[in-house]
């Protein structure tokens, strides 16, 4: 489920409760069962959508710091066995020629 689907999901569950216990209240002849509409859609719901989206950053930060590092990807194929030693030392070399490439391209753009 991507996040704009659950942050929908969560909003509709909490409005149908709000709905139900409101409308619930208010044909049962409970006093003051208006106060659901109010604390609900100003309270309850803004604070629910917070949580969901913050959780959902979170995840999404968290996987993309581990997605977008290629140091870790290759770590882990060689703790699965995918790869060899020497492939593993071979293509880290890379990724540090690589690296220090990007730095010293950005140093040169800079300065200019």
């Amino acid at each position: 489920m991507d996040d704009d689907t659950t942050a929908r999901t969560v909003a509709a569950r909490i409005s149908t409760v709000i709905l139900a216990v409101g409308i619930g209240g208010l044909a049962l002849g409970v006093p003051y069962a208006w106060v659901a509409f109010p604390v609900g859609y100003g309270g309850v719901l803004p604070v629910a959508m917070a949580l969901v989206r913050r959780r959902e950053s979170a995840a999404s930060e968290a996987q993309s710091t581990t997605e977008d590092s290629p140091l870790a990807t290759l770590r882990e194929r060689y703790a699965r066995g995918e790869i060899g030693e020497a492939e593993f030392e071979r293509r880290v070399e890379g990724l540090i020629e690589t690296e220090s490439e990007r730095t010293e391209r950005t140093r040169l753009t800079e300065s200019s």
